[in-house]
């Protein structure tokens, strides 16, 4: 037990060594709800529900935080077939301790059984529609409804006081009788299910004694003797019936009887059939309508799998297609290993690299991870800037040879490699006009003087635009020197 005030755990003294709050009040208070707790406890284990809720309040107006008496009396409930009123119990407890509470595995036991929970939503869906009729005096329509809920949710104790009450209302004395039988085996004292048992009994009881008249036949002509239990009276004066009237009675009877028969016994037991097939078809109906219920379940269960497959089955895709990461990691290690093994040649680590999709290996991209990202960039950088500078010097050699397809070939590769050369840009264009592609070529050098204004080779592509001929490289012009004080006469 702790203190109420500071939480530190109590001893057999009066007040609390901790806070020193005085605490013999507080005890008393707590065994009195821990004895109505275990009060309840028995009753509840012998199937006293009503008995044990009524201990397990007591037991929390005492004290409210008793956790153990609040998940009890959640238990019952959910017997009873209260199950919101359960629920109800549980959550507070939870509220009251967070961890190690055994109403957490009753709550997801409940909640984790969806087709349950279905199945009590229509229940008390029912019940409140048969509680509106009853109250609209449509007992026929309430007894029909609270017969489904009795047989969806057998532990619904306010079903079956409900049911038994509307028999009562409609005088169906036997009928009542079973069914607060079968509720009294749900709660076996329940005071208001005994006291509507005591007033069907009682009913029954005085309908058995006065159920056969017994009318009293006096005649001067009659005289009475007993046989048995049995008293006869027979007159004395009556002449004696023929057999040919004997058997006129009889048939008589037999007529009348079977009119009996046609007129009123039959129509009732053929509508208490069709009520019975109603009844069955209705049950049926609500069945289905639960199955249906937790196939809808399921079925939105496989199509969220199949969604979830279908996304592995992309993220698997994008992992082993040809653009994938795991095609993208081969390529980076072939181009890596190439250019180790032949630095002099990065034309063909370039090439390998160039099956890499650049917006594939970003960091943002699924399953690159950095280092990866960062050895794809400097390789791309150093590769390509080599690779690059060896198609532009074998191209200008090209060029300056009169080979002017193959060093527009090189030159193009190495424009693709370096976008930002314009030393490349400038001979792919002189390229392509020594070798009769005059508009090709000059298209080229306007783009190098927009794209690179200040640089020589912009200098000279104006030069060829507006003279039409080439003009020669520039050369770095020497800065002039000092020369030596006091020149020679």
């Amino acid at each position: 037990m702790r203190c109420y005030r500071c939480g530190a755990t109590l001893s057999s003294d009066d007040f609390c060594t901790a806070c020193g709050a005085d605490v013999k009040l507080y005890k008393r208070i707590v065994k009195l709800s821990n004895s109505f707790y275990n009060e309840g406890l028995r009753k509840a284990k012998v199937r006293d529900l009503s008995g044990a809720v009524e201990s397990l309040k007591q037991s929390l107006k005492c004290n409210k935080n008793n956790v153990e008496a609040r998940n009890l009396l959640g238990l019952v409930y959910f017997e009873m077939g209260e199950t919101v009123q359960a629920l109800s119990e549980w959550i507070i407890s939870k509220n009251i301790r967070s961890k190690k509470n055994i109403a957490d595995d009753f709550m997801a036991e409940l909640q984790d059984n969806t087709g349950k929970l279905t199945t009590i939503d229509q229940t008390i869906k029912k019940y409140n529609q048969a509680l509106s009729y009853a109250n609209q005096d449509s007992i026929d329509l309430a007894i029909i409804q609270l017969k489904k809920i009795v047989s969806m949710n057998p532990k619904l104790l306010a079903a079956y006081q409900l049911l038994a009450l509307c028999y009562i209302k409609t005088e169906q004395w036997d009928r009542a009788r079973r069914i607060i039988l079968r509720a009294c085996k749900l709660d076996t004292n329940n005071t208001t299910l005994k006291y509507y048992l005591r007033e069907v009994e009682r009913v029954m009881s005085e309908r058995a004694d006065g159920g056969g008249d017994t009318r009293n036949f006096h005649h001067e002509d009659a005289f009475t003797y007993q046989s048995g239990n049995e008293t006869i009276i027979q007159p004395i004066n009556e002449r004696e019936r023929s057999g040919s009237f004997t058997v006129l009675n009889i048939i008589i009877g037999l007529i009348v009887g079977a009119a009996i028969m046609w007129f009123l016994v039959l129509p009732a037991r053929i509508q208490s059939a069709r009520s019975d097939t109603q009844d069955q078809l209705q049950e049926t109906s609500d069945e289905l309508t639960s199955r249906n219920a937790d196939i809808g379940e399921l079925e939105k269960r496989v199509e969220a799998l199949q969604e979830d497959n279908e996304k592995l089955k992309e993220q698997l895709s994008g992992f082993t297609s040809d653009s994938g990461l795991m095609n993208n990691y081969n390529y980076l290690m072939q181009a890596a290993q190439e250019f180790m093994e032949h630095p002099e040649d990065a034309k063909r680590a370039a090439e390998i690299l160039s099956n890499i999709d650049p917006s594939s290996v970003s960091e943002d991209s699924v399953g690159v991870s950095k280092e990866f990202a960062d050895l794809y960039r400097y390789m791309s950088n150093v590769v390509s800037q080599q690779a690059a500078r060896t198609m532009l010097d074998d191209g200008e050699k090209k060029y300056n040879e009169g080979n002017y397809s193959a060093a527009i070939e090189l030159l193009e590769d190495a424009v693709l490699f370096a976008p930002d050369s314009d030393e490349a840009l400038y001979y792919l264009a002189q390229s392509y006009i020594h070798d009769n592609n005059e508009s090709q070529g000059r298209m080229l050098l306007n783009q190098l003087i927009t794209k690179f204004p200040d640089s020589r080779y912009a200098q000279r592509a104006g030069e060829y635009l507006s003279s039409g001929v080439e003009t020669a490289e520039p050369t770095e012009t020497a800065e002039p020197t000092e020369t030596a004080e006091g020149d020679a006469d």
